[in-house]
């Protein structure tokens, strides 16, 4: 009696061909299927642009395909390792490279340049008036250990940064005479952020259970639960730190214009009565 084959595996939902250049770490395992008219050939025929941050241009850039995929191993008909090349649109010396294997079914992004933490990291410049040089450093690292696959380690710098927005919070919130911290020190994370609702941005208000997600994730959630939440957590922690940047620059701005108009009394005479 002939033996039973096995139940193929299931095709996973593949990146598109931007997220896998520029948010799919190395090495992650995403199957495919040879029959399919997707797969792999969607990456491989890849003839769009990329828009992400240009090291050597220090600002962000569009990238065009310097030329159709190349192959670097094509000796087997199911063992495809071919990369794409691209230029910056601002200076065509600037490259960047992305490099992929597609074999047995499944294909891994196994090599690019420049790298995701030096794709990513540098939008997070802007916070740091907002978050001062140590909780930027942790939010860098955070975002550097996503890029390199590790989840939980990123969780745990993102909740780290998120403690602290809680607490500069509070100690705002502590300057008034009917703040009780008895009450904030029994309350849940979730009902402190409600307490402090008047001294927090209104998105991190209303999706107060992010703090919830973060805790999950460095306690129970595997590397790869929280490589796929990751994109969704960072994003509602720069939504917050947008609210707080624009907040900021706001004070900066009255400040200034308060000191030139204080100044400009000592060089302008009173006018006619």
């Amino acid at each position: 009696m002939p033996s039973e084959k096995k139940p193929k595996p299931e095709a996973d939902d593949l990146p598109s061909p931007e997220q896998f250049c520029l948010a799919v770490p190395l090495y992650d395992p995403y199957r495919f299927d040879y029959e399919s008219s997707g797969g792999f050939f969607s990456i491989e025929h890849f003839k769009g642009t990329l828009d992400f941050f240009c090291p050597e241009c220090g600002s962000h850039s569009v990238f065009r395909l310097a030329r159709e995929a190349k192959y670097q191993d094509t000796s087997h008909a199911r063992n495809h390792i071919f990369s794409l090349p691209f230029v910056c649109s601002r200076d065509g010396s600037h490259r960047a490279d992305f490099i992929f294997r597609a074999h047995k079914g499944v294909i891994q992004k196994i090599g690019q340049s420049p790298s995701l933490a030096d794709i990513a990291t540098p939008d997070l410049k802007k916070y740091r008036p907002v978050l001062g040089q140590e909780r930027h450093r942790e939010l860098v690292r955070g975002v550097g250990l996503a890029t390199h696959g590790v989840g939980v380690g990123a969780f745990v710098y993102l909740r780290r940064v998120f403690e602290w927005l809680i607490d500069q919070a509070r100690l705002a919130a502590s300057a008034e005479p009917d703040w009780s911290d008895d009450a904030y020190i029994r309350a849940r994370m979730e009902e402190r952020i409600t307490l402090l609702a008047n001294y927090l941005p209104d998105f991190l208000v209303k999706n107060r259970g992010l703090y919830g997600i973060l805790s999950v994730g460095v306690h129970t959630l595997t590397e790869k639960q929280c490589l796929d939440a990751f994109p969704a957590v960072k994003l509602a922690i720069e939504l917050t730190l947008d609210d707080l940047l624009k907040a900021h620059e706001r004070n900066e701005k009255l400040k200034a214009a308060a000191k030139a108009l204080e100044a400009l009394k000592g060089t302008v005479g009173k006018p006619e009565a």
